[in-house]
């Protein structure tokens, strides 16, 4: 075996097996020669010993260095004359990478090692890998379907990944969800990269052709150059974008079970009947209609002609967060619709609020003769009862019935002369005002209520309806796979039989074809055998011609006549007794053809019948090959027929059935699309009247505030006692 520079075999030569990977990897130190690896720790399976992730032409293996570094290392089990130099351009392109420059960190750093794995005394090469902790794209997905921010934000990280490989003329090769990662930041990986490109490799070929869930159909090998992504990119992308925009995508069209997002193989190639393509162009969300028509259009494009993601206006600015509906009862100020409710003087709470603290800060201003006459009467009504006593006018058991009745006089006219001032009045009319303007908002505040509680029920009824429709498409989803799967199925079983006959045609051809050429050779033998007279035997030193006439008389003419001799055990001298095997089975005993004589008749046949097999035929005539030819021939026409019959026959079937469903699909989608924009309309109009009753019960509740402090402030600046001070000082 020829031997390379590097101490291995040379190009062109046997890769390990993932077994031989395995067996070697047991003791690092032995089979490493990177410092990293050799006092590094493999992972183990539980019993096989190192643990190994295989895939078309490498295992991979996690190996933890010395200094808690991980690195996934991968070893090569198919050889390529170009593995090591595109490895080498592609370490170098993303080494030179500077952190800066990117949108976020999604290289993974990798290095070529010539030397990397000893394997039965062999070095073979392997790619070392820091190992990248992350949540593969589907999962990630699948954990965050209902956060739509979140979501969004994805798109446009992948957007910003796909832009900076195309800034640097880069592209992967095979962008699929395999390949990304989501960090626990939520940034983005990009993982495995035997597919490739960087500008160092222009001109070469593809190594391979990428996942064909996201590929163009119209992609080949010769496409390797930095516009191969750009086709996967717009399938992610648009996948995201509709998850973001609309969570029940995803559950109608992403298969837990399949190798996609939301679009597949069968989409690209078959778009009118997809349903996916259906759901999308058809959307309540134009700006996702518009996307989705954008990736339809390049279905059918050149894969080199597909436009870059990042330049093509796809991508949509950060959505701006809403408004609150009661911004504007937050703001202040009274709403305009309540302008006919309030009235003019007084129409905001601010009004009423100034007035009020002007008057409270006033209080009672000049007494009048009224205010002094209420209070020397209040004064003077209180006394005279004693003085009546005193006099004995009125009997002692009268004293306090009669102050009583003068207490409640003279406080009467005190009350009375308080409520006639201006101020007092004034102080009442303001709260009135106050009180007319809640009475004014009652009906709205009762109102705010409803609307919120017919809020409340139609977002409970719309997403029963979204629930039961969402049900009711992976009900049919789940109808299309296992119609699909039971045709398939019958398909198999009815054209399993015809198939293992259709394989085994050519052995049977080949058994009847040796059976004819057998027979052949027979028949040259038994004719040869024919035409050697019996007499021939006297050539032989023990034959005679008696021994020839016995022969003859036994019916045992030619060499044909006979097949075999069968010796029985004598009765006499222990010698056997000879018996010659006629061609009819017939067993006869020839007089003077004892055991010696019969050995020498039967190695005479025998030599006959091999100079007779030496002349024979080694092949069957034409005309009885061309005849069994045909006959196989027809056979295997019949089978094909009835396995391309039965094919025909399940296909219309599955289009049948495809048919059927989808258009269940396409009218559930409608249904939902319809319930869906119906409830959002009834909502805005809700939230709309939500909105303005929002600022309805905010002013509604100021007033309140307004009311119980204007109140407080009237007992305080304007009550009894105030005013009897104010009657007894003047202020």
């Amino acid at each position: 075996m020829a031997v390379s520079r590097t101490g291995g075999p040379a190009a062109g030569r046997k890769f390990p097996t993932g077994a031989n990977y395995v067996e070697a990897l047991q003791n690092p130190t032995l089979c490493f020669e990177d410092p990293d690896l050799k006092h590094g720790t493999v992972q183990q399976s539980p019993v096989l010993g190192p643990k190994a992730i295989s895939g078309n032409f490498a295992s991979v293996f996690s190996v933890t260095a010395p200094g808690g570094q991980r690195y996934a290392l991968k070893c090569f089990t198919r050889d390529s004359s170009t593995l090591e130099a595109r490895y080498q351009a592609i370490s170098r392109q993303l080494s030179d990478l500077k952190p800066t420059r990117l949108s976020q960190p999604w290289p993974v750093g990798i290095e070529y090692l010539p030397r990397g794995v000893l394997v039965a005394g062999h070095w073979y090469p392997a790619l070392k890998m820091a190992w990248v902790e992350g949540t593969s794209l589907i999962t990630w997905i699948d954990r965050n379907v209902r956060d739509a921010p979140a979501v969004l934000r994805t798109a446009e990280r992948f957007a910003a990944l796909v832009a900076d490989l195309e800034k640097l003329g880069v592209a992967h090769g095979d962008l699929q969800h395999g390949n990304l990662l989501v960090a626990a930041d939520g940034t983005l990986r990009l993982v495995d990269y035997d597919g490739m490109y960087v500008p160092a490799l222009k001109g070469q070929g593809a190594t391979e052709n990428g996942h064909r869930n996201y590929q163009s159909p119209t992609r080949t090998s010769s496409d390797f150059g930095p516009a191969m992504d750009r086709f996967s990119a717009w399938v992610i992308y648009l996948s995201l974008v509709a998850t973001a925009t609309d969570p029940t995508i995803w559950d109608q069209l992403h298969d837990d079970q399949g190798e996609f997002l939301i679009l597949k193989e069968d989409d690209f190639k078959e778009p009118r009947s997809s349903l996916a393509w259906s759901l999308l162009l058809t959307h309540a969300d134009p700006d996702l209609r518009a996307l989705a028509a954008q990736m339809h259009g390049h279905l059918t494009a050149a894969a080199r002609a597909v436009p870059p993601l990042s330049t093509s206006g796809a991508i949509p600015t950060p959505i701006p967060a809403q408004r609150p509906a009661h911004a504007a009862a937050q703001q202040g100020g009274a709403p305009s619709w309540l302008a006919g409710h309030i009235p003019q003087s007084q129409s905001t709470p601010a009004a009423s609020s100034g007035s009020t603290g002007k008057a409270t800060g006033t209080g009672f201003v000049r007494r009048r003769p009224a205010d002094i006459l209420s209070g020397v009467f209040t004064l003077t009504g209180s006394a005279v009862p004693a003085t009546l006593t005193a006099i004995s006018v009125l009997p002692t058991g009268y004293m306090a019935a009669a102050q009583l009745g003068a207490l409640l006089l003279s406080g009467g006219a005190l009350h009375a002369t308080r409520r006639s001032r201006r101020e007092t009045q004034a102080s009442k009319a303001r709260m009135q005002v106050i009180q007319q303007q809640m009475g004014a908002l009652a009906d709205a505040v009762a109102a705010a209520q409803k609307i919120h509680q017919e809020i409340e029920a139609l977002n409970a009824a719309g997403a029963s309806r979204d629930t039961q429709i969402s049900r009711q498409i992976k009900s049919l989803q789940t109808e299309l796979r296992d119609e699909q799967s039971r045709i398939t199925v019958a398909l198999n079983k009815e054209t399993g039989s015809l198939r293992t006959k259709l394989s085994g045609l050519t052995t049977r051809e080949q058994k009847q074809l040796d059976s004819a050429l057998a027979s052949t050779v027979r028949t040259h033998v038994q004719d040869r055998l024919r035409r050697t007279p019996i007499q021939d035997v006297k050539k032989l030193s023990n034959m005679g011609s008696g021994t020839v006439t016995a022969l003859i008389a036994a019916g045992i003419r030619t060499a044909a006549d006979f097949t075999g001799v069968r010796y029985v055990q004598g009765s006499r001298y222990g010698n056997r007794d000879a018996y010659l095997i006629r061609s009819n089975g017939q067993q006869v005993k020839v007089p003077g053809v004892g055991e010696v004589r019969a050995a020498t008749l039967e190695s005479w046949r025998s030599s006959l019948e091999q100079r007779a097999r030496k002349s024979a035929p080694t092949g069957v005539g034409v005309q009885e090959r061309t005849a069994i030819r045909q006959q196989f021939a027809a056979q295997k026409k019949r089978y094909e027929a009835e396995i391309t019959q039965a094919e025909g026959v399940a296909r219309c079937k599955r289009d049948q059935v495809q048919q059927r469903i989808t258009t269940r699909l396409q009218q559930a989608n409608k249904e939902k699309q319809q319930h869906q924009a119906a409830t959002q309309h009834q909502r805005a109009v809700l939230l709309q009247r939500q909105a303005q009753l929002a600022d309805a019960t905010t002013t509604h509740d100021l007033l309140a505030t307004q009311l119980a402090t204007a109140d407080a402030e009237h007992r305080r600046t304007f009550g009894l006692r105030r005013y009897l001070r104010f009657v007894v000082t003047g202020h």
